[in-house]
């Protein structure tokens, strides 16, 4: 494989013939050939590298786990024109249900840390989170799960991710996780997107 380095005095506007090029790691402008193809990223990695991923979560740990028919719930919104493209995970060691909810009234509860997953860079989120709060309307079922944990020597906990959705702004989410094991478990939920 032959690589092509152009110099840079060639990235004049006067030139009769291009060809696709692009800057590497090492600062070169390297020619676009059969050997090396023009870089792409994804949404999710351009997001990245400009700051504007995000993470929040909580999780119920052994020493402390989610007791049976217990239920997490974590309540999210984001301020106006902010449309954030969600993945969200849930964990539990035990059987277990996930909901969805849009359009949830929520109060009080523990407001939650929302990181930004880029950590050169300083920028902060226009979200706000909540754990456990008191719910006074949940909204509209968008969806349900069911987090399958094994039985008896077989028990592996069970988990579920949805991704690509996208929020609406100011409009409250309510995502919940019901232990329903017969025992308490660890349990988490994570909650990562871009905006």
């Amino acid at each position: 494989m032959t690589r092509l380095v152009v110099k840079r005095e060639s990235l004049g506007i006067n030139t009769k013939h291009t060809s696709p090029s692009y800057i590497d790691g090492s600062d070169e402008q390297v020619l676009v050939s059969a050997d090396y193809g023009l870089p792409t990223v994804s949404p999710l990695g351009a997001n990245l590298l400009e700051g504007n991923v995000f993470s929040t979560g909580y999780a119920y740990l052994n020493a402390t786990p989610l007791a049976n028919n217990a239920t997490m719930s974590i309540a999210i919104a984001w301020g106006s024109g902010v449309e954030p493209a969600i993945n969200i995970n849930g964990l539990c060691n035990g059987d277990a249900e996930g909901y969805m909810y849009e359009g949830a009234t929520v109060t009080g509860g523990t407001t939650l840390p929302v990181i930004a997953l880029n950590r050169t860079i300083a920028s902060t989120s226009n979200s706000a989170v909540l754990l456990n709060p008191t719910i006074t309307s949940a909204g509209t079922l968008l969806s349900t799960y069911v987090l399958s944990g094994g039985q008896g020597k077989k028990a592996a906990g069970g988990d579920i991710s949805t991704v690509s959705m996208i929020f609406k702004p100011l409009t409250t989410y309510l995502l919940q996780l019901k232990n329903v094991s017969g025992a308490a478990q660890s349990a988490e939920m994570r909650i990562t997107w871009y905006e």
